[in-house]
């Protein structure tokens, strides 16, 4: 089964590439206001195109509000780039991200773009056109930061139009897969975009079009609760295999995947800057929350493995010696009844089953549910 949706990966990759090639031999323009030609190679201005921000590779960096303002329209593609490289001289993690770019862009420069970006033409206002990138905002960006870096004037980026019914997130993520692959806070996202887009009918809170739209962030960890979009235990059918067969991925990697979309929106940025595993998130993530932040950045800067990331983490899991599993699980249930006079409806309960069983194989969520209902007799026992 999993080599089947390798092949058919594999096949819209190629498919994808060939297009590119039939393409990449026709005349470069560069366009003019309300140029539109599928198929065509042109050089736009950066100024005239439109990021999308909820393609599945998150690049520009959330602090100093320098993601949100670029988004917003507070910033153009030159101010951006100005405060991203500020700030990469204050912070290594940005400062690998940055360097990494910065030579794609003295690459392209030198050798010109092999790979040209696609996007589609629209029309935000009558008579002005912006073309929506679909691939290759790495590539903008690398052109933005090395004309910043040397004080050039505005660059172009080579793009591949394609015709707006051809935009869509599975393009993006076979695209993105076959230029660089994507890291797993990445397929964290493809495949919650996947998961929104079959689901379909959305609330209005998560509207892309909307005059408030949510914020990629907020948009990707809405999947982590499918039950709340769709009123339902039961998953949408055929979900997981039409999704598997885009990612080449088995449903429970994917939901490991998707539990990573659970960090906060800085270090999900900062485990996708380091490139690090789902595995090694995993790992990570089995810690103590206020431990997350200090272990991505010690997994990332030092390159540790899985086994080393481990090693860390048991020492800090560590408690006394005189703290049984036993004591250890009444501790927290004591934790849990605390807060439990605030969850007084069904739909509560539910969401607490939903955030307990996520990213668990079947056996281990029925194996809890059978611990649960013993202890549940225990307890009665000893109020009577």
């Amino acid at each position: 089964m999993a080599k089947e949706k390798l092949d058919k990966k594999e096949a819209f990759s190629r498919a994808t590439k060939a297009a590119a090639e039939r393409t990449r031999a026709q005349p470069k323009k560069t366009i003019t206001a309300g140029r539109r030609s599928a198929g065509r190679i042109t050089s736009v201005p950066l100024s005239q195109i439109v990021l999308d921000r909820y393609q599945p590779r998150p690049i520009l960096p959330v602090q100093d509000g320098i993601r949100d303002n670029f988004f917003a329209g507070k910033s153009d593609w030159k101010k951006t780039a100005g405060q991203w490289l500020e700030l990469s001289k204050s912070d290594t993690g940005i400062a690998t991200q940055v360097n990494g770019l910065l030579e794609m862009g003295k690459s392209i420069g030198e050798l010109n773009q092999i790979e040209p970006a696609t996007g589609a033409w629209t029309e935000p206002k009558p008579g002005i056109y912006k073309l929506l990138l679909s691939t290759g905002e790495r590539r903008f960006w690398s052109l933005a930061l090395s004309s910043v870096s040397n004080n050039q004037g505005e660059p172009q980026l080579e793009v591949q139009e394609i015709g707006p019914d051809e935009l869509s997130l599975a393009r993006q993520i076979v695209e993105n897969e076959s230029a660089k692959p994507l890291s797993a806070i990445g397929k964290a996202r493809a495949i919650a975009g996947l998961i929104l887009e079959h689901i379909g009918d959305l609330p209005p809170e998560l509207d892309r079009n909307s005059p408030n739209p949510p914020t990629d962030f907020e948009y990707y960890r809405a999947a982590l609760d499918i039950e709340a979009l769709i009123g339902s235990k039961y998953k949408p059918r055929g979900m997981w295999e039409e999704i598997g067969e885009i990612m080449g991925m088995e449903r429970q990697y994917m939901m490991y995947h998707t539990y990573l979309l659970k960090l906060p929106e800085e270090l999900q940025h900062l485990a996708d800057q380091y490139e690090l595993s789902e595995r090694a998130l995993r790992e990570i993530m089995s810690l103590p929350e206020t431990k997350w932040t200090k272990m991505i950045s010690l997994a990332g800067k030092d390159n540790l493995s899985v086994p080393e990331i481990k090693r860390l983490g048991s020492a800090v899991k560590k408690k006394t010696k005189t703290d049984s599993p036993a004591i250890k699980a009444a501790s927290r249930l004591k934790a849990f009844w605390k807060i439990s006079k605030e969850i007084s409806t069904a739909k509560d309960i539910e969401q607490v089953a939903t955030e307990l069983a996520l990213g668990m194989e079947k056996k281990e969520i029925l194996a809890g549910a059978d611990v649960l209902e013993k202890l549940a007799q225990k307890l009665r026992l000893r109020a009577q």
